[in-house]
């Protein structure tokens, strides 16, 4: 079922959140929204039985959408890049912005007209990054992007002309790729098109006052000792494709279209062509060349062919409440 073309649209990405820091998640954005017709799109990859269970609270009336609809979709594939392009090609409803947001990050109830403002002030701008308020280095994150310019992953917005850019031209990211926002950050600056455009940090513009808040730091466990370890190889690995992205936008200067369907091509590719480059990483940070002996592996991607599943919707009359089953 199709929905009116709203004003405004909202994807919010999620994975392995509770469902409680999911639902609040899920009731700041739909208050960001305020009353500006949303749709509000909840894209839960490779954890159904999180889907279904937030689709169970929508059902209950957890959230109040007032003019809003808002959508529970499943993807097959765990993978926040397949999320993300099936979000953009398959399920984005259209609107002048669109929002993006984390499954855990809770916006504040501006957060959403200070980055529409910023979209507003310029006419070259394509995106608008909201900045860091919780987290040991929150602080000093936020004071480098309103210096020298970023791109936030958990609260970002981008003009719905890019959208559609990105949708004509099939544009989408490698499958597997950690720094998904980096390369979403970069391809923007470049205007989505490095091959005719030069670097310009003015496209993404930083406001400084629309932020979020997140969930409190568990305490020190063995659980998150383990958590933090693997967080270190996925930076790791990210390390390498900041390189591999380097390579194919800023230095041959390629078209995002052209980008590899994995991560695993992407970085092996530039790896194969780069071979001192990349063991000097390797001996700088040892955890890169396990990412690199990690990606080597491969990774069966076929269920990235399985469309997503719209589990519920609610909210607007023009799109009334009915369970896909």
């Amino acid at each position: 079922m199709e929905v009116p073309t709203p004003t405004w649209s909202v994807a919010i990405i999620a994975a392995r959140e509770s469902i409680g820091d999911l639902s609040r998640c899920i009731a700041a954005a739909l208050t960001a929204c305020g009353e500006h017709d949303a749709v509000v799109d909840v894209v839960i990859n490779g954890n159904p039985g999180l889907a279904q269970t937030a689709a169970e609270h929508v059902a209950a009336g957890a959230f109040a959408c007032g003019i809003h609809t808002l959508r529970i979709w499943s993807t097959a594939a765990g993978d926040k890049a397949h999320a993300w392009n099936q979000y953009v090609h398959e399920i984005w409803p259209g609107g002048e912005v669109s929002f993006f947001v984390d499954g855990y990050a809770e916006v504040r109830p501006d957060a959403f007209d200070m980055l529409r403002r910023r979209l507003a002030d310029a006419p070259d701008v394509l995106g608008a990054t909201g900045v860091p308020s919780s987290g040991r280095s929150a602080a000093r994150q936020r004071e480098q992007m309103l210096r020298e310019g970023g791109f936030h992953g958990n609260m970002h917005a981008i003009q719905g002309s890019a959208l559609q850019t990105m949708r004509k031209k099939g544009i989408r990211l490698p499958l597997g790729l950690y720094r998904t926002d980096s390369l979403i950050g970069a391809a923007l600056l470049f205007k989505l098109a490095p091959e005719d455009s030069r670097w310009d940090t003015s496209r993404v513009a930083v406001a400084g006052d629309a932020t979020w808040d997140v969930p409190h730091l568990s305490t020190l466990t063995l659980q998150t000792i383990v958590a933090q370890a693997k967080r270190r190889l996925r930076q790791a690995q990210g390390d390498l494709e900041n390189r591999a992205v380097r390579e194919h936008l800023a230095v041959r200067r390629l078209p995002l279209e052209q980008l590899p369907g994995t991560v695993q091509e992407l970085v092996n590719r530039w790896v194969s062509e780069k071979r001192s480059e990349a063991w000097g990483m390797y001996l700088r940070n040892p955890f890169c060349l396990h990412a690199a002996y990690k990606l080597r592996q491969g990774r069966d991607w076929s269920q990235a062919k399985t469309p997503p599943a719209l589990v519920y919707t609610a909210g607007s009359p023009a799109a009334p409440s009915y369970k896909v089953m």
